[in-house]
Order: C-alpha cells, then structure tokens, then sequence
C-alpha cells in the first residue's frame, strides 16, 4: 500500500515540557486513521505541527512523496504542503447556515480557484469517505 504521509521523529515541547518526544506516525492511502489519548497527550499538537501551524523543533515529514524537515521550513514549502492538507479546529466553527458538503467545498473553490462542479464531486467523496455521504445536500 501507498504512503500518503510519513512523519518520523516529530519533537515538540513547550517551555520545559515535552509533549512530542520522538513520535512517528505512518499513514496509507486509502487509510482512516484516528489518534485517540487523554486530554494534553499531544494530539493536536501533531497534526498542528504536521499542518505547519505549531513549529516542530525536530523530524521529518514525507507527504505524497516530497519531504519536509519540521524544525526548518521554508515558507514556500509550507504554503505547498498546506495545499495538500488541510486541518479542522477542535472548536470547528463551521458556517451554520451551509450544509456540510458546502462547508467542504469553500477552501477548494475560494481558495484553490476550483470549478464548482469538480469541488463539489471532490467534497462529496470525501464526505462518503467518513461516512458522512447523506450530509452532502
């Protein structure tokens, strides 16, 4: 099977705390995966760092086939990577008055410029993808 993502080595702390100390984390494609701990166990924090929105001091990160060292970026490979990712808040403040398949659509249509037509086939995959297909209308 296909690696999508491949993280390796992720090290991340906050003042004297360590909250990801050496994590790899390897994802397939065609894969769900869930990261399921208590509360502070670093969750979040991976797929912040993963995302480029938390610095990484440490590790690498292979996404569809183009490697990224976490504790130095440049800015143009994060932009680049981020087009291929994208990251929903734990306090997700989706637009109340669109349905889910029209939350989905607005970054690829807004953002990547996508025809109508073709976000909404993506986003409706997706959305069947995680078992939320009768939410599209």
């Amino acid at each position: 099977m296909q690696e999508m993502l491949k993280i390796t080595g992720i090290r991340k702390s906050f003042s004297t705390l360590d909250v990801l100390k050496g994590v790899d984390l390897t994802v397939h494609k065609g894969e769900v995966v869930s990261l399921i701990g208590p509360s502070g166990s670093g969750k979040t924090t991976l797929l912040r760092c993963a995302n480029f929105l938390d610095q990484a001091e440490d590790g690498t990160m292979v996404l569809d086939g183009q490697t990224y060292h976490l504790g130095h970026v440049r800015r143009t490979e994060m932009y680049e990577a981020r087009r291929h990712t994208a990251f929903v808040f734990q306090n997700y403040n989706l637009f109340l008055n669109k349905t889910a398949l029209q939350n989905v659509t607005e970054g690829l249509i807004v953002a990547r410029k996508m025809p109508r037509d073709e976000a909404e086939a993506r986003a409706q995959k997706a959305l069947e993808k995680v078992g939320l297909g009768n939410r599209g209308a």
